[in-house]
């Protein structure tokens, strides 16, 4: 058999070579899962942005909805005392031809 002969002043680089690449690969392996989590972050961000113009423009509907929905029950506030008003003349009128 032969055997490998590495020469003394080699081993303390070898055995830092050791944890140096353990070290590397551990590094590698942490920037991989850190751009898939920016990815994936990037993704919710997107969407919730969209979600919030969405919301936005959903408020400024509801609020024209409102809007249209209080004056329409202004107007028939209106009307209704307009209604009261000619009511109440009729029975008047009424009241005095007996």
């Amino acid at each position: 058999m032969s055997d490998i002969k590495i020469p003394s002043w080699a081993m303390p680089i070898g055995a830092a070579i050791i944890p140096a690449a353990i070290a590397w690969g551990a590094m590698q392996a942490q920037a991989e899962a850190t751009d898939a989590d920016v990815e994936r972050i990037e993704k919710i961000v997107v969407q919730t942005a969209d979600k919030a113009v969405e919301t936005g423009q959903l408020a400024k509907v509801n609020e024209a909805k409102i809007e249209a929905i209080v004056s329409s029950l202004e107007d028939q506030a209106d009307i209704a005392k307009q209604s009261d008003a000619k009511l109440q003349q009729l029975i008047e009128i009424m009241l005095t031809k007996e």
